[in-house]
Formats: C-alpha cells, structure tokens, sequence
C-alpha cells in the first residue's frame, strides 16, 4: 500500500514553517506581557505593568531577525519584497481596522476638536510615524494635560515598523560581504552579532542620555528603543552557540526571566530613569525566557506553555491594538465602577478573538500581495477545498466565543449607571472654607454673584449655549497674546510684561509655572481697574515651577532654562522692591516636606525686599473637559469635585504662607462651591481648557471676584 503524499502549495508551505517555528513559551511569554499592560493601564497595578511593551520588543527582534537569517542560510539572500509582503500581511490589516473604528467612535462620541485629533493620531499611526507625533505633543508644555489619545498605544508599532526599514538591509549587506570573500557562515554571524552589539550599545548609552534630559523623547523614539529590538536580534545571531546550553539549566534560566520581569512590573514606573536603564530588566528577562528555549524545550513552564497560554499569546497583539481605544473612550462615557471594568474586559476579548480569527490570521496566512503565480496556484487549491464543503469547527466556535464576550460587554454597559449622579440643592454660597483650619471670608458682590452663577451649574441638567464653545475652550490656549510671551523661554523685556501706571505707587510682581501665567490675565486686569494704583509684572515662566528644586518637564528646553529664569525672577524682585509677591503653581506631587523649604529657600533670597507674600492656590483639579465633555455628556459628567490630592497641598501652601510671613489666598469660590462640587462652567464661559488652566474667557469673567478676593486679603 503507498501513500501519495499532497502536493504542497506555496501557502501550505508558509503555514507548515509557521508552525515549526512556533515556539510555545514564546506565545506564553507574549500572554504574559500583554496582560501586564492591560492590567496597568485599566486597573493601575502593577505600577510597572506598561513593560510589557519592552517584553515585545525583544520577542520580536528575536523572531525577525531569526526568520531573515533562516531566508538568507537558505537562499543565499533576502528578498526586501518578500519580507514587507509577510510584514504588511502580519500589522497591516488589523491595525488598519482597529484605526478606523477607532476613528470613527471617536467622530461620534468626542466633539470636534478632539475628533479631529484622533483622526490626525490615526494618519500618523497609519504610516507608523505616531512615536514621533507623540514625542512632539508630550514635550510641549502648552500641551501637558491634553486629554489622551486613544491611539497612544500604536508608538511602539511605530518603532517596531521603522526598525524594520533599516534591519533587513544591514543584514543582507554583511551576507553580501561574507559571500563575496568566501568566508565561512560564523563569520557573517560575527559580523552581525558586532554590527548589532554595537547599535545595543550605543541606543542604550544614547536612551540614558535622553532618559536624564528629555525623558518624553526618551519614551517614544525609535533611537533610544531599538537596544531592546536588538538584544533579541542578538539571541538569534546567537542562538546555535546559545542552544549548548545544557537541559538541566533552561528551566532555572526561565523562571529567572520571568522573575525579573515580575520585579520589573512592580517595581519600575514611568518616571525616574525610565526607560533607561531600568527598561535593562525586562529585556534581560525577555531574553532569558527567550534563551532556554533555544534548541531545546524548556521543561517546568507549565504556566507559559499551557494551551490558555498560548492561546493568549496567539491573540496577543489584537488584544493590544484593542485594550488601550476601549480603556479611554468607555471612559469617557462610563464611570470607572463595576460594570466599567466588566464592559472593557469583555469587550476588549470579545473583540480580540474575532479579529484574529476573522481578520488577522487569516490574512497574514492568505497570498494577499502575493505574485499572480502564487495566487493562481492557490486560488485552485482553495476551490478544492471549497468542494469538499469545509467550515472550520475552530471557526465556529471562535465565532460563538466571540459573540458571548462581546455580549456580556454590551449588558454590561447597557447596565451601568449612565444617568449623572444626583447634584446637591441649590443655593447661594455666603461664606467658603476649604477645611478645619480655614477661616470663613464674607464674599463681595462680584464673588456672589459669580458663585450663584457656579451654583446654578452645578444644578444644570443641560449645557447652555457656551461662548466660547467648550470644544474652543479645550484647544485654546492658557494666557492671551500679549501675556503668552512672557512665560516662553525667549520671553521679551520687562517693559512688555508690565502693566498698569508707570508712575502707580504700588508694584505686585507674578512668579512660578503656567498655573501662575493662567492668573496675569486677572491680576493685570485688578492693576489697571485701580486707578492708577497698582503696576504689575510678571516673571513666571510655562513650565517653571518656582521652587528649589530640580522639577523635571518635558521640554528640554524648559528645564535647561529655568533654573536662569528663576534666578533672574530673584534678582528682579530683589532689584524692583515690590510692594506684593504672588506666588502660584501647577498641582505638583512633591511632599509637603520637600515643597514648604524648597519654596522657602527662594522666598527667603528676597523676603526683605518684599512688603507682602501672596500664596495663591491653584484651582481645584479633577475631571479634564476633553475627557469628560462628549457629543451625549450632560453637565453632571463634567462635574469634579475637590480631591484629597488639592486639599494636602492647600494645606501644604497654607503652612507655606505662614513659614514664609505671607498669606496664603484660597482661590476655591471662583471654580467651586463650598460644599466642593466644580462644575466646567459658570453662566454661559467653560471654566477650564484642561484640569487645571483657567480659560482665557473664564480669567476675564471672574477678574472682578478675584479683585475682591485681593483686596480682602490686605491689598
């Protein structure tokens, strides 16, 4: 009897490779770092979890690199045309869909101006170019609270993809050399392995740099991220002197990788000397995974080679591309409760297992962008099989899995409390105090009225008609022209930042970050209603929080020049003898006591020359208008209240005030009222551009209440 073997089609090949290099711990390793981001970025622990992304980096470098030498060992080349094919097959599809969807939920959901950002987000990432585009946005500090973008998660494609334009050719070049001076294979896995330790090498030392000067840059770009993509590349060049390693040692060699990626998760966060060099443990648990697998099984990882595991592998990256779009625009329709959490979950898998089933795998195993050779030989294969009537049973049940996930996601949702929460009574607020220690302040006639106008939307069931439109107020920008400047590195004389009478007998001079640049507006406006009285100057700077310490941003730019700029600001006081200081900053998580000395270092340099110190808080900071303020929201789901985070740092500024002999401005009553509900607007003016930066209306409507509150407090 004899067996006549099938003939073997172009794409019966393709599918037989794929499954004899598929490595079991591999999609277990993929599950484990795709669980650590979603966990982080839904839930927020482990702290750590975002390295997951860095897990992937090195499983993919590995894979790459180990399919383009298996072509060149077997053809004596590597086809550029073939491997994009295979590339365009494997990212294309799928992450073309989930932008599109994305795209266009987020026309429906968000109003325009965010809409429209989404889509450029979507342009960027299409042409993986979104690491750059977000490298850009998080290094402007007139930017720094934007609302997320629920593409964010598509910059490590970006760097993956452009890694990818640059790899194969270096590669091909050194088998070229290698074959034109006949010298033996180990050489061309020498020279690869020199080419590649040396671009480790040098990204790392590079991404250090960065991580110390501009870390937002360090993050996202491809410079300081390819070391990672190269150690694994490094594993594959590596990997027949790698698979000596003797049996005994794979398992102790795993489990050690997946420990240090567990320390990883815990203890690594995106600040400090992330991502280097602290990105070094995951990578070296990655490769560590990676390399007790090499030629050999690794025996007593049941947990990675389990077939939940690889399953959860295989669907690895549609859960990625998923996670991060359904974790914010739910978000920004649901309150982050039970049933918030079930909806993301259930939807996230639901919708992963049918696009892998029903879209990605099927097309990066299809011919599509094939030559018309191979898909003719295909396309008669596939009528073959057609004729036999198959309907796969995994298909199916992929299918009905699908169906039930995605389900519970929509009961889920449908279940969730939508109405916005009941809103206290109405009334007028009289008097204000932000805690036990706080004194009530009688409000003058411009303060009571605006805060029946912040009580009457505290109430409101409807958004009025806003001027200017919230979807403006989002995009515009935290001071007018003509006070703007003063706060840019390059900012003009001092003459240009001064306002009210030259010849007033009172000077007031303005320091500290963009919390202190979003406040000119008013005080500008209190010296030149005063009659003559008042002269104001403003030397506070975006991004230049005025305490004494190193507070890193993201602009390198920025932090090169505040400590100048906050000496100059010393100097001027020192030089003008002001008659008020006001100080204000941005919401910052330094502990009270490190900010109280570190701001009372720089006030002590010029106290003497001071008549009085102002310490103005910051406006209460919750909910993020881009955030919360959607095409179906009402007025309650903009509604924040006074967190715990403001009132320990009132309560830090207070104690400021007093070290320092001032007196401290509790600036609540115009965004609040006294039972701490904050609504986004007050009459028909939205309140703030993000959490924390009044708009450029909202500074003029309340200028009048705030020149009462100055005046109350001994101006």
């Amino acid at each position: 009897m004899t067996t006549t073997q099938p003939p073997t089609t172009p794409r019966r090949r393709r599918r037989r490779t794929a499954t004899s290099t598929t490595r079991a711990d591999i999609q277990g390793l993929r599950m484990v770092a795709v669980l650590l981001v979603i966990v982080d970025h839904l839930f927020g622990w482990p702290r750590g979890g975002f390295i997951g992304v860095d897990v992937f980096f090195v499983v993919s470098g590995f894979l790459i690199t180990g399919l383009l030498l298996r072509e060149y060992d077997k053809t004596g080349t590597i086809s550029f045309a073939g491997f994009y094919r295979r590339r365009v097959r494997r990212i294309v599809p799928i992450a073309t869909l989930v932008l599109v969807l994305t795209t266009v939920t987020g026309a429906l959901v968000y109003a325009s101006s965010r809409a429209a950002s989404i889509g450029l987000d979507a342009v960027w990432a299409f042409f993986f170019a979104s690491n750059w585009r977000f490298a850009i946005q998080g290094t402007d500090y007139f930017n720094a609270d934007a609302a997320i973008s629920p593409l964010q998660h598509y910059w490590s494609l970006s760097v993956e993809e452009q890694f990818y334009f640059v790899w194969p050719a270096l590669m091909l070049a050194i088998g070229v050399v290698v074959t034109r001076r006949s010298w033996p294979i180990d050489v061309k896995r020498i020279l690869s392995a020199a080419v590649m330790g040396l671009i480790v090498v040098t990204s790392f030392v590079w991404a250090m740099y960065e991580t110390a000067t501009d870390q937002s840059w360090a993050y996202f770009s491809t410079f300081t991220r390819v070391w990672e993509l190269g150690v694994g590349a490094l594993l594959a060049i590596g990997a027949g002197w790698v698979s000596r390693l003797p049996r005994v040692a794979r398992a102790p060699l795993a489990w050690l990788g997946l420990g240090f990626i567990a320390v990883g998760a815990v203890v690594i966060s995106e600040s400090g000397s992330f991502p280097a060099p602290s990105a070094a443990l995951p990578v070296l648990g990655a490769a560590l995974v990676i390399a007790a697998g090499i030629g050999g099984t690794t025996p007593f990882i049941a947990p990675l080679t389990h077939k939940v595991s690889v399953y959860l592998g295989d669907i690895s990256y549609s859960l990625y591309l998923w996670h991060w779009p359904l974790i914010v625009i739910l978000g920004s329709l649901m309150d982050a409760n039970g049933y918030y959490y079930v909806t993301v979950v259930f939807a996230t898998f639901g919708l992963s297992v049918a696009s892998y089933h029903f879209v990605e795998d099927p097309i990066r195993r299809s011919n599509f962008l094939e030559p018309r050779a191979v898909r003719a030989e295909a396309k008669r294969g596939r009528k073959n099989r057609l004729s036999r009537g198959s309907n796969p049973p995994a298909m199916r049940y992929a299918g009905v899995g699908a169906l039930t996930l995605v389900t519970v996601a929509v009961a889920a949702f449908s279940l969730g409390p939508l109405d916005p929460p009941t809103t206290p009574p109405a009334r007028i607020a009289t008097a204000t105090a932000i805690d036990s220690n706080a004194t009530a302040v009688p409000l003058g006639p411009a303060q009571t009225a605006l805060a029946a106008e912040i009580d009457a939307a505290v109430n409101a069931t409807e958004w009025p008609v806003l001027t200017p439109t919230m979807d403006e107020a989002i995009t515009g920008a935290q001071a007018p022209g003509g006070i703007a400047e003063c706060g840019l590195v390059d900012r003009p004389d001092a003459a240009q930042c001064t306002w009210g009478a030259s010849d007033a007998p009172k000077t007031m001079m303005i320091l500290g970050d963009s919390m202190a640049m979003s406040f000119v507006q008013p005080i500008k406006n209190f010296a030149e209603a005063s009659g003559g009285q008042w002269r104001v100057r403003s030397e506070a700077m975006f991004g230049c929080t005025f305490v004494d310490m190193d507070v890193t941003t993201q602009d390198a730019g920025t932090s090169a020049a505040c400590p100048s700029r906050k000496a100059a600001a010393i100097a001027a006081v020192n030089e003008v003898r002001p008659d008020v200081v006001i100080i204000t900053n941005l919401h910052s998580d330094i502990a009270a006591e490190l900010w109280i000395p570190g701001v009372k270092r720089l006030t002590d340099q010029f106290a003497s020359n001071v008549g009085k110190i102002l310490i103005l808080a910051a406006p209460p900071n919750d909910k993020k208008p881009a955030d919360c303020y959607t095409r179906a929201s009402k007025p309650a789901d903009c509604l924040s209240r006074v967190t715990d985070t403001w009132k320990v740092r009132s309560r830090a500024d207070r104690n400021l005030a007093y070290r320092v002999g001032g007196t401290y401005v509790d600036t609540r009553s115009l965004f609040c009222t006294p039972d701490n509900y904050c609504p986004s607007f007050a009459g028909t003016t939205p309140m703030k551009s993000d959490s924390a930066h009044m708009t450029i209306e909202y500074g003029a409507k309340a200028s009048l209440a705030f020149a009462e509150m100055l005046l109350t407090n001994g101006l």
